[in-house]
């Protein structure tokens, strides 16, 4: 009896299987499907829809447009609302301002694609193209400091200076999370995105993973714990509700170089003229501090800030003076 139960169960998850496959060739959608009233396709002004070989994104620009232009990259997990502080604040100081939505994050749509260095250096090249910008300050935090560093790398001729928060791909192989090492397993990867019986679960593991970056701290102003608040509401909604995330985050776990950048730094420590700012928090352990160490050795011109007993979230713990550190650099 229990193994005829087994056997149909065992059929049932392998039809599955191979029904929802055909759901990996499809451009799948994005938050566009179902906005949330906190945030809306017009969380920054002027958001434009995109439509690229790949799928549909979205960006904003904003500001001054005759002011110093700067293009904001996200993280793995948040999307673009992580610079809810910062991007204003560089608007509102006379700067042009770029944020978009990463492939499979917010309202951009989740190609059905390898999730690689190469797809989203070749997202940020296409939209400073097609946005007509020809140089441009690049800000980058977690995953986007390694896109921004890979995009400095390989288009050194568009980036006038480079600003990187606690940047992702100096990792040891030894150092990534489990989760990583389970999904990039054979054959796991591709079931954990098409079956719905895996998907809640992971779903359950994304957030938590979100909310270790997050320290917890007291003495919080009112607007800085209102600011977090709002960013992990809108991180949870969209691991719930944008069809395409679970797709687009473990892709990128599975195949972005987390521990393959080095390169990619050493050849932006070349460019001895390129100013680069680094930020990290010293209690930061999701991109753990000491990486902060060999970073500054591939870049050795870059000016390292460090804030004491920060973690990897000080872009909001302590945004007033990263934001003024920041476009301190960039005035300068």
């Amino acid at each position: 009896m229990i193994s005829q139960t087994l056997k149909w169960v065992g059929l049932a998850i392998f039809t599955s299987y191979l029904v929802s496959g055909s759901k990996r060739q499809r451009t799948l959608g994005s938050l566009a499907e179902s906005p949330t009233g906190i945030y809306t396709p017009d969380f920054y002004p002027n958001g434009t829809d995109l439509e690229l070989p790949q799928g549909t994104m979205r960006y904003w620009r904003f500001g001054n447009e005759d002011g110093n232009r700067v293009v904001l990259i996200h993280g793995i997990s948040t999307g673009s609302a992580i610079y809810d502080k910062l991007a204003r604040d560089l608007a509102d100081t006379g700067h042009h301002v770029l944020v978009y939505d990463l492939w499979g994050r917010g309202y951009s749509q989740a190609p059905a694609t390898c999730y690689d260095e190469a797809l989203y250096t070749s997202q940020l090249a296409m939209l400073l193209q097609k946005v007509g910008w020809e140089k441009t300050d690049v800000i980058g935090t977690s995953l986007g400091g390694g896109i921004a560093t890979s995009f400095t790398a390989f288009y050194p001729e568009m980036v006038n200076k480079l600003v990187l928060l606690a940047p992702a791909g100096l990792f040891d192989v030894n150092e990534m999370p489990l989760m990583s090492k389970v999904v990039n397993l054979p054959f796991v990867h591709d079931f954990i995105v098409n079956q719905p019986y895996v998907r809640p679960l992971i779903l359950t593991a994304i957030r938590k993973f979100a909310e270790s970056a997050r320290s917890i701290q007291s003495g919080l102003d009112e607007d800085t714990q209102d600011t977090i608040l709002k960013i992990t509401e809108i991180a949870t909604y969209q691991f719930l509700n944008h069809p395409g995330f679970l797709r687009a985050f473990l892709g990128t776990v599975v195949d972005f170089p987390f521990t393959a950048l080095k390169k990619r730094y050493e050849k932006v420590g070349q460019l001895r003229d390129k100013p680069v700012l680094m930020i990290w928090g010293d209690k930061d352990t999701t991109v753990p501090f000491y990486h902060s160490e060999e970073a500054k050795k591939l870049i050795p011109q870059a000016n390292l800030v460090v804030f004491k007993d920060q973690g990897h979230d000080v872009l909001i713990t302590k945004w007033k003076l990263v934001d003024e550190e920041i476009e301190t650099f960039l005035m300068v």
